[in-house]
């Protein structure tokens, strides 16, 4: 039942567009021009157009390549391949822009409805899911303008639906603010330990010399199959944490009898190049997981940041520890190797207070969204 004052209405009821864009045009790449706005640009969480990774076409007036959708202020853009339901909203002093095939456009007819609710809206978990089943069927996934202009909405009166949108839009400067100042604490970590850990930057009151390490002086390959876990045996709920090779820090969990308890130890993906720190006993994934520590003349913590500033080449998902292994390290005595693992491990403890901000104000908006875009809650106009 909708809320008093709401109704639905399809997209092609209240679109006075509904198309998509053409080829990717990738030969007329360029440094400059109009931007060029892909799936990669369109994110899950909120309906920002991202410009990290935006590519640029500079199209000759002549070009018969394709039709040419340009973007404007307001316009809602959707991902209608592989990823499909992905949001974008372009925004005032967007610039020249145009949309691949991968991308359908939908343009609002003046005084039907907000573009910004109605991406909002598209962004909803709810609606996000229903958009996302009615995938056209064959052998690729995807959405085709039909569908698009016959998906439902609930409306309700045009000025709730614009301070619905101001209110989620204040939510998305704040996460967006949040998002820039972890890229900027993470940067700093970064430029900082390619000073310390090269001894480029020494820190106050050591003059030691440094000597030049390979890997297997430093490190120990641990791993103890016995504690290991099958991806195939994962559970959502257990005794002991599953630590894998995977971006998640925590990837299941497992109520097996044996675990690695001998912490902390360095976690390498041998696939993926992920670096863990593991301080608490847990079940290594038994693909591509490789359980490090450190010998005598170097400090864990030390060995942890030594690798984590390794720059090793992508081979895709071919193993990457044959590379690891040729890797060439500078390490100070023990008592610089423990003053610099403390000066990291407080840029990684101010790193993870701004992630855990950023956690609580993404799931403060869903919640938030939940109770605005459904009537729940009803702003005062």
């Amino acid at each position: 039942m909708l809320p008093e004052g709401w109704t639905y209405a399809n997209l092609g009821e209240i679109a006075s567009t509904v198309t998509s864009g053409s080829r990717d045009w990738a030969q007329y790449y360029s440094d400059a021009g109009d931007k060029f706005v892909r799936m990669t640009n369109l994110s899950r969480d909120g309906v920002r157009i991202s410009e990290n990774d935006m590519k640029y076409v500079a199209i000759p007036p002549d070009s018969s390549d394709g039709k040419r959708t340009s973007l404007k202020n307001g316009d809602i853009l959707i991902s209608i391949t592989a990823e499909l339901g992905k949001i974008g909203l372009v925004p005032k002093g967007f610039g020249t822009a145009f949309i691949n095939q991968h991308l359908a456009l939908v343009r609002l007819k003046n005084g039907t409805a907000s573009s910004p609710f109605v991406a909002y809206a598209l962004s909803s978990k709810k609606l996000n899911q229903k958009l996302n089943s009615l995938n056209d069927a064959g052998a690729k996934a995807g959405l085709n303008l039909s569908t698009i202009r016959s998906f439902p909405l609930a409306l309700p009166p045009l000025p709730e639906q614009k301070k619905i949108a101001a209110i989620l839009s204040t939510w998305d400067r704040a996460i967006e603010g949040t998002e820039k100042l972890l890229a900027n604490s993470q940067q700093q970590k970064k430029a900082l330990m390619q000073q310390l850990l090269t001894g480029k930057k020494r820190l106050p009151g050591f003059t030691g010399e440094w000597k030049r390490q390979s890997f297997k002086v430093i490190f120990d390959v641990d791993n103890q199959k016995d504690t290991q876990t099958p991806a195939s045996e994962y559970k959502e709920e257990g005794r002991t944490p599953i630590v894998d090779q995977g971006k998640s820090f925590i990837s299941g969990y497992t109520d097996a009898n044996t675990v690695y308890e001998n912490v902390p130890v360095i976690i390498f993906g041998d696939h993926t190049r992920v670096i863990k720190w593991v301080d608490f006993p847990f079940s290594p994934g038994a693909d591509g997981t490789q359980v490090l520590r450190t010998r005598a003349n170097t400090i864990n913590k030390f060995g942890y940041y030594l690798l984590q500033n390794v720059d090793l080449p992508n081979l895709g998902y071919s193993r990457h520890m044959k590379e690891l292994k040729e890797q060439i390290f500078h390490c100070p005595p023990l008592p610089e190797q423990k003053a610099i693992a403390a000066v990291l491990s407080t840029a990684d403890e101010e790193i993870t207070a701004i992630e855990s901000d950023l956690a609580r104000l993404r799931q403060e908006k869903k919640a938030l969204m939940q109770q605005l875009l459904t009537g729940k809650i009803r702003v005062a106009v």
